[in-house]
């Protein structure tokens, strides 16, 4: 899920000069946005909006046109280094997510990448209040080795993911609370107050019943994440503390062989009750081998990959050879610096909004990354909930700048202190520290840090301002707003608080109209805007190259969801 170092690519030193130059007004590129789906937990079959009766939703079943023909192998690179783990409740950031989404699944997954619907569910009800919905499991749900997938699985599973004993007493390392908490009693069991939930239990060997603390719009939808994913308890309790490399998986994958810092090897799980994947096997390059993954797909190494910014023109050119392998995709995902509120000098909210005034935003989308980036008005991309979210903040104006900068607590001539900005990538700190320096006379150190150390730190809140890629965990204004900077998320790497910004976030969380719900993320949105303590760089778009034998894949606002549509017609 959320966020991959990898995603955030270095800026040459001529374009930041050109940055710095450039003065005309430039276009910021257009993209198409993606279709925005309301919850289904307040949608009848049809999709017409049913608020206040009951909902009943049922699995449909998959039409398959797939034709695969010759060996089903798929080749594709991991990441640099191995997983830390592969325990879905473990699951951080975006290469574990995806690798533990082949291997474990829940009670449903997302559609395209934005409608929650059944999948190892095949009927889900939801009470006419949205408090109480009952799932039913599919009759043939088995986990790899054969057993049988029962309701007592889901249970145990939804209260493993919220358990501090899971992560070893580090509430920090989970990823249940971001996707769980809305169940009833996830908070005590989290705290360790409570060692299981009482909103949730088993009413039949096929039947989950699972009560919300408060109706919730998105619940559905963060029950396709990895957390939720059904596990077999033998597994964590009598398989060892490396029960996770050779698991017995619930998903349409299963592990066939690992090599350490080489190799993940993936066979098909042919008895995957939702349908067997077309793919037989799935070879994943890891370590040092998988380090230039576009590299290894232009030599025939791998079958599908994402381009580098530094090769999107060749890959785009219509004469050349890989137009027709590209697919072009916008993202729900933002890249973004943040800055705590109350570490000098951006404890004063008129340097805030001096920074945010001289920085060219749509310069960096353009020049920076050759136009390939949505320069950010704010944190919600564009698409979300189907929707634009344009914020009143001020357009790029040096002169204003300086003007807020001499106002500030600090334009008496006293020293000012500098920002410390701290990333695994810093393409956006360095060229703010560039702009800075010439437009407002500012000091912007910045302190690049090797991931693993970086998210510690991100976790333990010690940064006083740090840059960040993050992708959607659900396609949901929530998913930024609230798991960014929500006063009670486990991820608000500043420990931000606001509380009329929460107040907005509670309210928007328990409307189930999306109307209605996105006209008040909207003025949430512009309250953290307003406060100054982000400054959003650009929004992702994804450039994806795969062979013309690969057929079937999708990728969707939130990228590569599964691998089990992909078939190969060699």
């Amino acid at each position: 899920m959320r966020f991959d170092p990898r995603s955030v690519p270095g800026i040459l030193r001529f374009a930041i000069a050109l940055l710095l130059l450039w003065s005309l007004p430039s276009p910021v590129p257009t993209v198409p946005t993606a279709a925005g789906v309301p919850s289904l937990a307040v949608l009848d079959h049809d999709g017409t909006p049913r608020a206040g009766e009951p909902v009943v939703i049922v699995a449909e079943e998959r039409f398959d046109t797939a034709t695969p023909t010759g060996d089903q192998t798929l080749r594709i690179a991991g990441p640099g280094d191995d997983p830390a783990s592969l325990d879905p409740a473990l699951a951080r950031d975006l290469s574990t997510s995806f690798l533990c989404r082949q291997i474990f699944r829940g009670l449903t997954r997302l559609e395209a990448g934005v409608e929650p619907v059944p999948e190892l569910a095949d009927r889900i009800e939801i009470d006419a209040v949205g408090l109480v919905y009952t799932f039913r499991l599919r009759a043939d749900a088995v986990f790899h080795d054969g057993t049988t997938i029962v309701a007592d699985d889901v249970v145990y599973s939804l209260n493993r993911a919220l358990k501090p004993t899971t992560a070893g007493g580090e509430v920090s390392l989970l990823a249940g609370p971001a996707y769980l908490s809305d169940i009833l009693g996830a908070a005590d069991v989290t705290a360790g107050r409570a060692d299981h939930l009482v909103g949730v239990r088993a009413l039949d060997p096929r039947t989950v019943e699972i009560r919300l603390a408060a109706p919730r719009a998105t619940f559905l939808t963060k029950l396709a994440g990895p957390p939720a994913a059904i596990v077999d308890r033998r597994d964590p309790e009598g398989g060892g503390e490396w029960w996770w490399r050779s698991p017995n998986g619930s998903g349409p994958f299963r592990v066939e062989r690992w090599e350490p810092e080489k190799e993940l090897v993936l066979s098909g799980h042919d008895a995957y009750a939702p349908g067997p994947p077309h793919l037989s096997r799935v070879e994943i390059v890891l370590g040092a081998d998988a380090s230039s993954p576009f590299n290894l797909y232009q030599a025939g190494g791998i079958d599908l990959t994402d381009v580098p910014p530094t090769a999107v023109d060749r890959a785009e050119d219509p004469d050349g050879e890989l137009a027709d392998e590209l697919v072009v995709t916008p993202q729900l995902a933002v890249a973004y610096l943040a800055f705590r509120p109350d570490e000098p000098p951006m404890d004063d909210p008129r340097v805030r909004r001096a920074v945010r005034l001289a920085f060219p935003r749509a310069k960096l989308a353009r020049v920076g990354y050759g136009g390939h980036r949505l320069a950010a008005e704010g944190i919600l991309p564009p698409g979300t909930l189907g929707r634009d979210w344009p914020v009143a903040d001020g357009a790029y104006n040096v002169d204003a700048a300086r003007a807020e900068l001499a106002a500030s607590a600090y334009g008496d001539g006293a020293a000012i202190p500098p920002i410390r900005v701290y990333g695994a990538g810093t393409a956006g700190a360095e060229a703010l520290r560039d702009v800075l320096a010439v437009e407002l006379g500012l000091r912007v150190e910045v302190v690049s840090v090797d991931w693993p150390e970086f998210n510690d730190g991100l976790r333990r809140r010690a940064y006083p301002a740090y840059e960040l890629y993050w992708q959607a965990d659900f396609p949901d204004p929530e998913s930024f707003l609230w798991a960014l900077f929500g006063g009670d998320s486990p991820d608000n790497y500043l420990g931000y608080r606001n509380r009329d910004f929460d107040r907005l976030l509670a309210e928007a969380a328990g409307t189930l109209d999306p109307a209605e719900r996105a006209a008040i993320y909207a003025r949430a949105h512009q309250a953290l805007i307003d406060d100054g303590v982000v400054l959003p760089l650009y929004h992702d778009i994804e450039y994806t190259v795969a062979k013309p034998y690969v057929r079937g894949l999708e990728v969707t606002p939130l990228g590569v969801l599964g691998l089990e549509g992909i078939w190969l017609e060699r």
